[in-house]
This record gives C-alpha cells, structure tokens and sequence, in this order.
C-alpha cells in the first residue's frame, strides 16, 4: 500500500514505494524495512526498532500522533489539494501513559480495522486497571504471572502493578523495551529476571510478566512445583473481551481503537473514501455513514 506525494510513491508500512513511512515499531509493521537507510517516522520508533536508519521528512506530510505505544504516529499527505490521512494502529481514548490519537479531518481515510466487530467495545481503561489492582492484592499470597506482550502492553502493565505498590518482575527483551521507555522520560520499576534483585524478590510471593506464550496454567504449575506456593496466571489484552484462554484471569486492556472509536474516527474526519487494514471494517462504515445520513 502507498500513497502519492511529489512525485514519489510513500510505502505505508511496507518495503513498497520510494520512500517509506513506518507507524510504529511493532514487528508486523517492520517487516521488509530493517535494511532502510531513511524512513519518515518518529525517533521513537527508530529507536524502538532497533533500526539503523535516519528520520527524514517529505514536504507536504506531516506526523500526527496515534497513541497504541511509545512513538506511534499517522501520517497526513498533501497531495493536489487532497488530503489522505494513513492511521496505522491507533488508540483514541488515553490510556496508561495518556498516549491519544488525533483525529484530523481529510478527503482519504486508510484505517486500521483490528476490533471492527460491534461487539468490540472496551470497558474504560481506569476500571481493566482496578480489576488488574484487585486480582492481584486479593490473591497476595500466591505468585502470579501476566501475560503481555513485551512491547507495549509489558510496559503498560508494569506502570499498573507499580501504581499498585508492587514491582514485577520481567524478563530481559521486555527490559530492553523499558530501557528505551526511561530514556524517552517514562518512569518503570521493575526487576529483571536473574538478576540479584529479582532472586531475592522471587524468595517471597512475586508478581512477573511473561510473554502471552508462557501464561498458561500448565507454565504456572511448574513454577507452583519450583517455588512451593500457589501460582496464578493471567493475560491482559483486548482479545480477552470474547476469547477464552488457559488462565485464571483475562483482562481486556487493550491499546487499540474498539469499534464505538473507529466509527468516532471516522465521522470526525469528514473523509469521503475510507478504506481499511487489518481486519473487516465493513460494518464500521455502515455505522459511521448512517450515522452522518442522517445528521
């Protein structure tokens, strides 16, 4: 997928076009672009990427912010007096770290779609927080482990359990995540997993994250057996809203926009073309557009 623009051809979070533009750092988005020498995206991301690459910038486009994580932009292009707008993933309503998507208006619209099912509609970020505070003080005697994935969701579950008075253990990729999190001035305590911190804290009950592979209750059983106490599993993520999962708790925290927000998105942007990524937004459309009909 590209979009013109002075001639060129920008890849849309994609090898494609002579130019590209990454979103942000999660790796299904960088796919194809590890050996670019110069992308239109924000520092963050490059960091983030571990990328060897320069940020430029391309007359007539402009980085919006998209919350989902540390980083994460849209991007807006000029281009014969059309305005297109390219969201990659996006989260409208602030969530842990207060990231928010801005919502311009344009005549093209290309959208992501990851929850565009109606029965997609998060509970408010504040109430997947207190569930998360509640299940692990009324379990204070067992050890427990959350599954998150370690970009992202690691970091903002490590923000929630410290706002809980408690420091979790992580492992080591998740820590490289959380370093370039501190240097762009996002706080986290936590203890890394073999570290001498993390063995005298793991002496006593302990709360770790752990990626969503190994949050299941057969990996909580071995860990019950190695440190002889009871050992609960949970995940966070925003699929937990309709899918079942081999854990003890499913919180739906997710950093996404649900359904009620891309609908929202798209009214807002007044766009006359609307297209679609990652998933089925037919329905969305619908909505949105019957929504303006009869306004």
């Amino acid at each position: 997928m590209m979009i013109p623009c002075n001639g060129i051809n920008i890849g849309l979070d994609s090898s494609a076009g002579d130019i590209q533009f990454l979103s942000h750092a999660h790796s299904d988005h960088t796919t194809g672009l590890k050996k670019k020498k110069h992308l239109i995206a924000s520092q963050e991301t490059i960091d983030l990427a571990g990328l060897n690459a320069e940020k430029i910038s391309i007359e007539h486009t402009t980085l919006l912010q998209a919350g989902h994580v540390l980083g994460a932009r849209q991007l807006l292009v000029e281009e014969d007096g059309k305005t297109t707008v390219y969201t990659g993933d996006i989260s409208l309503k602030p969530g842990v770290f207060g990231f928010k998507a801005e919502i311009p208006e344009c005549d093209r619209l290309i959208i992501e779609a990851t929850y565009g099912d109606p029965s997609y509609v998060f509970p408010d970020h504040t109430e997947v927080q207190e569930e998360i505070c509640r299940f692990v003080k009324n379990n204070d005697s067992s050890n427990i482990i959350i599954g998150a994935y370690n970009f992202g969701k690691a970091q903002e579950m490590i923000r929630i359990l410290n706002e809980c008075s408690i420091t979790p253990v992580i492992t080591e990729k998740a820590e490289a995540i959380c370093f370039l999190y501190e240097k762009y001035g996002i706080r986290l305590d936590r203890l890394v997993v073999g570290s001498d911190e993390a063995e005298e804290e793991m002496k006593r009950r302990f709360v770790a994250i752990v990626p969503m592979g190994k949050a299941k209750r057969y990996f909580a059983a071995r860990l019950e057996h190695a440190f002889e106490r009871k050992t609960l599993c949970a995940v966070a993520t925003g699929w937990a809203l309709h899918y079942r999962f081999n854990a003890d708790a499913a919180f739906p925290l997710s950093d996404h926009a649900d359904f009620n927000d891309l609908v929202h998105y798209i009214k807002q942007s007044e766009a006359k073309e609307v297209e679609f990524f990652c998933g089925n937004g037919s329905r969305v459309l619908s909505k949105a557009k019957g929504v303006l009909l009869n306004s």
